[in-house]
């Protein structure tokens, strides 16, 4: 299943410098004084270097979450098992305000196995994200997209985001991205979306 619609507002995020991070060019501190390395510290090393996620992302209520990339998409170790929605939104974006009521109505339902985590790409900070969030009664994991400018450039050269939003990666339990959809949502297209990705990962198993 996949689909690439094209509607909605567009981003000021596309007009700033955003860092395409990828493993390739992930590199360790080097040292300038010379050093003589004992195997076990070399094994450390080595060990740590494996263990560093690709990216490390902070959710406004604290929670960390790390995501490394995994062929077709994204591991977010924190999530495990999860279908999980990625958006892209913007606090001024029309389209963005009215997908929230839908988000915070699938979130109230309780589905153990799914995790909505959205990003914030039209320039709020942290406090004023809060301030939004409170006001909109929002009750799914918030990021502040300023903060993450690696992750937003990683995913737009991965997934071919030009700015418009709201913008949707949608993954199945292994993380592997199933939807790609640039434009506004109802409570019913987003239910489809994840029944479908979790009867489809039933039947792998």
């Amino acid at each position: 299943m996949f689909m690439l619609l094209i509607t909605g507002c567009f981003s000021d995020e596309n007009k700033t410098n955003v860092t395409d991070k990828t493993e390739s060019n992930i590199t360790a501190t080097k040292t300038t004084s010379p050093k003589i390395e004992t195997k076990s510290e070399k094994v450390k090393q080595d060990k740590s270097k494996e263990e560093a996620p690709l990216f490390s992302i902070t959710t406004l209520e604290g929670k960390t979450l790390t995501i490394d990339e995994i062929d077709g998409g994204l591991n977010i170790h924190e999530l495990k098992d999860k279908v999980v929605f990625l958006l892209f939104f913007g606090h001024q974006c029309p389209p963005c305000l009215a997908e929230i009521p839908e988000l915070i109505s699938l979130t109230k339902e309780g589905h153990k196995d799914l995790a909505i985590v959205a990003l914030e790409v039209q320039g709020l900070n942290e406090d004023r994200l809060k301030n939004f969030a409170k006001y909109k009664g929002i009750n799914y994991n918030l990021i502040v997209g300023d903060e993450n400018q690696d992750l937003i450039g990683y995913i737009a050269q991965k997934a071919g985001w030009s700015g418009g939003i709201p913008f949707l990666l949608a993954m199945d339990k292994k993380g592997v991205v199933q939807v790609v959809h640039t434009g506004g949502l109802g409570k019913t297209q987003f239910d489809n979306i994840y029944n479908q990705l979790k009867v489809d990962d039933n039947k792998t198993k």
